[in-house]
């Protein structure tokens, strides 16, 4: 007896679909984890990291770093999965970027494009283990320094929207003339030293422009010294900057 070429093409489609259905199941059981990889721009490589864990009801809660972008630890919850399918929206992030990945058949990497403000960039993330937390060299420290007058080596933070920090490094020197001149350093975007245009200090009240960057920062010395408080604005936008005083190095 034959068996109807309709059966026989039915039998073959779901011998087709059997690893997508097998990948389904087991990606809810592999995403969990901590994954490692890069995102590839055409200014080179950015260090990529998301952590997922299970929130029950097949949804999960994630977290993600990318330190040259200035995020560490930002949180989200919009992950889905279908077959192969890793895909996950970084909402609230500039561009809202979602990422549309595929899981390897060997459950260790995840491969895709990350999609924001009509671009696409190639993402590549590996399983990997968590790494033991260590001490950030480019922290804000919790109080400043107490002292007199700008010069030293300063450093803050500025937030241009929630989830991202970048990093500041100001150091000013003052002349025997007495004047004042510096540099500004973007710890997390890894930038060469920013010289500064202008630099002043008078009465508490400190001024810099960074003409590079278009950018420019207004500040009062507090009581003691140790904090510069004030507003960094680039492209006429202001943003909350108190830049801390450091220790000096023996």
């Amino acid at each position: 007896m034959k068996t109807p070429r309709l059966l026989i093409l039915a039998a073959l489609a779901l011998a087709a679909m059997g690893p997508a259905l097998r990948s389904a199941a087991e990606a809810t059981k592999l995403i969990a984890g901590y994954w490692a990889g890069t995102l590839t721009t055409p200014r080179g490589d950015l260090a990529l990291s998301v952590e997922w864990v299970a929130a029950g009801d097949g949804k999960w809660k994630g977290t993600v770093d990318c330190p040259k972008q200035g995020v560490r630890g930002f949180a989200f919850e919009t992950t889905k999965i279908s077959g192969i399918a890793v895909d996950f929206v970084l909402a609230g992030l500039p561009g809202e970027p979602a990422f549309n990945g595929q899981l390897s058949a060997d459950g260790k990497t995840i491969t895709g494009e990350a999609v924001a403000n009509g671009g696409g960039t190639p993402f590549r993330l590996e399983r990997t283990k968590k790494p033991a937390p260590q001490i950030d060299p480019h922290a804000v420290p919790a109080k400043g320094e107490p002292g007199k007058g700008v010069a030293g080596k300063w450093r803050g933070g500025i937030k241009p929207v929630p989830g991202v920090e970048l990093r500041l490094d100001l150091e000013a020197t003052a002349h025997a003339d007495g004047k004042l001149s510096g540099d500004m350093i973007s710890l997390d975007q890894g930038s060469p030293r920013i010289p500064l245009g202008t630099l002043t200090e008078k009465d508490g009240a400190v001024q810099f422009d960074v003409p590079q960057v278009r950018g420019s920062f207004t500040g009062k010395l507090n009581a003691d010294g140790s904090e510069i408080v004030g507003e960094w604005t680039q492209g006429n936008r202001p943003t909350a900057l108190v830049f801390k005083r450091l220790a000096a190095k023996g």
